[in-house]
C-alpha cells in the first residue's frame, strides 16, 4: 500500500495488543490503588501511544500523519494555519500480517462533531470480511485537521495505566500533571489566535482528502469513499469537486453515504457572505464575514460545551474497564442534570452511565444516539427532552435508586450496539469518537454546495466552492439510511443528480441507475443515527457491514493486484 510515512512522527513507535476485552479484575484494582495511594498532586508518566496495535485478531490498526496542502490565510486577520496543523491523521485498519496490495481501500469521513473512533466497529468488520473472502480490504478513517488541536495527553496516560481516573483528574479536577504538564484548559471559539480556522472549510477539507486518496495506487479502481451524516455531504462534494480541471470522482471507484445526504437546496450569496446560515442541529448561525472577523471559529455543543465530550470519553473508559463499578463524578452528574433534567442523580454503574448518556431512550441529542440496551435496578419516568420538548425520554425517577445496565443482546428485541462496542469507539488511543473543535466554516460551506453542479461564473465557485461536476459523477452509489435520514427514498435526489450511467472504465460499465450495480438505497429500520457505524459485527442483527462489503467488492471487481 502506498501510504508513505512522511515524518518521523508517523513512524511506528511501538506495536502492542489492544485489549478490546475488559482487563482482569486484578489489573483494574491495581490501577485504582495507584490513584488512591498516590500523592495529592502526582505527575503521571507520559509516553507516545503506540502507533500500531492489534485491534483484534486479524485486524491491525495503524495511525499515520499525512502532510496536506497548506490552508489559505484568513484574509481578514492575516492569520495563517501553523505548519504543524497542515496535516491530517489517518486511522488505518488493515489485515494483520498481510503482504501486497489490498483489493480495495475504503476511505471514511466522519460527520458533524465526529472523530475517527466513530468508525471503529464498522472498519474492523469490513477488514475481517475481506480477509474471509480472500479479497483484502483496508479502511482509512479521516481525523480532520481540527482533531490535532485536542490535548489527549490525559487520555493517553490513562490508557497506558489502564486507569481512567488519571484522565478524570487531569481534565476535570486539574490537580495532576502528565509528563510534567498540566491541562491548559479548552480552547475558546472566539479566540483571535484561532482565526486561521475560519479557512478550514470545504475547500481545505477536500484538498486534505485528495492528499490521502492520492496515496492509493490506482485509486480510480480501488477507492470507495464513504461518509456518515455530514460526512455524506462532504464525500459527495469531493466527488463533484473540480481539482484544476480534474473531477474528484475520477479518483474513486464508488461512493457510499450512511445516514446522510447533501440537501441539494440553495442558499443565497447574501446569506453566505453576510446574512447568516444556521449550523447543523440549530447550533447557532454564522456568515463568512463575521466568521473571519471574530468567529466563532469552532462549534461546540450548546449548553454542554467541549467538556461534555471529554466526560464522555472518560465515562466510556470506565465502562470498558469496570462496567459494574460505581464511580462518583461531579462533572458527569452535572451533565446528567442538564441532559436528563434531574434534580438528583442516582448512583449508577459505569455501564449504566454510558447507557443513559447515549442510549436512544434517554439521549436528548438525536445525532449521538445508539441502541444499547436498557437500564435496570431502579424506577423510571418519562420526561421531556430538554433540547426538544416535543419528545419524551426515559430517565431515572428519583435519586435514591442504584442503576445497572442490560446490554444490547439482553433485551427483547435485541438491539445493535453493545456496551463494549460503544466504549471501544469512544476510548480509542490516540484518537477519539468526538471532535472537540469542529470548524464552523465547514458547516457554513456544507450549506452552500446545493446541487453540486455549478458553473464557473456562479458565486459558489467564485468563493472557492468548486462543486462543478455533480451531474458527471459516474461511480456506483450506495445509500444507507437510518434514524436521521429516515427513508431510502431520500437518496433519490442523489440518483437524479449524478451521471445516468457508470463510467466505461469501471466494473459495471454502462449500467444505468436503475441497475443495482449502479445505485442502491436501503433503510435500516430501528437503527439510530450511529448504529450503522457502532453496531456489533453480527449478521443476524446488523446487516450494514455485509451490505457495505458487498458494495465495495462489486465496485472494485477485477482491480486486485496479484499477491505474493
Amino acid at each position: 500500500m502506498r501510504l508513505r510515512p512522511l515524518l518521523p512522527l508517523c513512524l511506528v513507535a511501538a506495536c502492542s495488543s489492544d485489549p478490546s476485552p475488559a482487563p482482569s479484575d486484578a489489573a483494574v484494582d491495581a490501577a485504582r490503588d495507584a490513584v488512591v495511594d498516590a500523592p495529592a498532586t502526582p505527575d503521571y508518566p507520559y509516553t507516545e501511544p503506540p502507533r500500531s496495535v492489534l485491534a483484534e485478531p486479524g485486524v491491525r490498526r495503524d495511525v499515520e500523519l499525512v502532510t496536506v496542502p497548506a490552508a489559505p490565510a484568513n484574509p481578514s486577520t492575516r492569520a495563517s494555519t501553523p505548519e504543524t496543523l497542515n496535516r491530517v491523521q489517518v486511522i488505518r485498519y488493515r489485515p494483520d500480517g498481510a503482504a501486497g496490495e489490498p483489493r480495495a481501500v475504503v476511505v471514511a469521513m466522519p460527520g458533524f462533531l465526529g472523530g475517527a473512533g466513530s468508525f471503529d466497529a464498522l472498519a474492523r468488520a469490513l477488514v475481517k470480511r475481506g480477509t474471509a473472502a480472500s479479497e483484502p480490504v483496508e479502511v482509512w478513517v479521516i481525523d480532520r485537521r481540527s482533531n490535532l488541536l485536542e490535548d489527549l495527553r490525559g487520555m493517553d496516560a490513562a490508557d497506558a495505566l489502564n486507569n481512567p481516573e488519571v484522565a478524570a483528574r487531569y481534565y476535570l479536577s486539574n490537580d495532576v500533571t502528565v509528563g510534567g504538564r498540566a491541562f491548559a484548559g479548552y480552547l475558546t471559539a472566539t479566540d483571535p489566535a484561532l482565526s486561521y480556522m475560519a479557512e478550514w472549510g470545504m475547500a481545505t477539507l477536500v484538498r486534505d482528502l485528495r492528499a490521502v486518496i492520492d496515496r492509493v495506487t490506482d485509486a480510480r479502481h480501488r477507492v470507495v469513499l464513504l461518509g456518515h451524516s455530514l460526512g455524506a455531504t462532504i464525500v459527495e462534494a469531493y466527488a463533484a469537486w473540480d481539482f484544476d480541471g480534474t473531477p474528484g470522482y475520477r479518483t474513486l471507484a464508488g461512493l457510499a453515504m450512511v445516514d446522510g445526504v447533501a440537501g441539494g437546496t440553495e442558499i443565497t450569496e447574501a446569506q453566505y457572505l453576510t446574512a447568516g446560515v444556521t449550523a447543523p442541529g440549530g447550533f447557532g448561525s454564522t456568515n463568512l464575514a463575521t466568521l473571519r472577523a471574530r468567529g466563532p471559529y469552532f462549534t461546540a455543543l450548546p449548553i454542554l460545551g467541549v467538556q461534555a465530550l471529554v466526560v464522555s470519553e472518560i465515562t466510556a473508559r470506565r465502562a470498558r474497564l469496570a462496567p459494574d463499578a460505581i464511580v462518583d463524578d461531579n462533572a458527569r452528574d452535572g451533565l446528567f442534570r442538564v441532559l436528563l433534567g434531574l434534580s438528583e442523580v442516582p448512583r449508577m454503574s459505569n455501564a449504566a452511565a454510558l447507557g443513559f448518556a447515549f442510549d436512544e431512550a434517554s439521549c436528548p441529542l438525536g445525532f449521538a444516539r445508539m441502541s444499547m440496551g436498557a437500564p435496570a435496578g431502579g424506577a423510571l419516568r418519562m420526561g421531556a427532552n430538554v433540547f426538544d420538548p416535543r419528545e419524551m425520554l426515559t430517565t431515572p425517577a428519583n435519586g435514591t435508586d442504584t442503576f445497572t445496565w442490560r446490554d444490547a443482546t439482553a433485551v427483547t428485541p435485541a438491539e445493535f450496539t453493545s456496551r463494549i462496542g460503544a466504549a471501544n469507539a469512544w476510548a480509542l488511543t490516540p484518537t477519539n469518537f468526538g471532535e472537540w473543535y469542529f470548524p464552523s466554516r465547514l458547516s457554513l460551506d456544507a450549506s452552500a454546495v446545493g446541487t453540486l453542479r455549478y458553473g464557473a461564473s456562479s458565486w459558489q465557485v467564485r468563493e472557492g466552492l468548486r462543486v462543478m461536476h455533480g451531474g458527471e459523477i459516474d461511480v456506483p452509489v450506495l445509500g444507507i439510511s437510518a434514524a436521521l435520514v429516515g427513508s431510502a427514498e431520500a437518496y433519490e435526489r442523489v440518483r437524479m443528480r449524478v451521471a445516468p450511467t457508470i463510467g466505461s472504465d469501471l466494473p459495471a460499465a454502462g449500467a444505468t441507475r436503475s441497475d443495482a450495480r449502479a445505485f442502491q438505497a436501503v433503510h435500516m429500520a430501528r437503527m439510530t443515527h450511529l448504529d450503522p457505524l457502532t453496531g456489533d459485527d453480527d449478521d443476524a442483527r446488523n446487516p450494514v457491514p455485509a451490505r457495505v462489503f458487498s458494495f465495495v467488492r462489486a465496485a472494485t471487481a477485477g482491480s486486485a493486484t496479484p499477491r505474493m
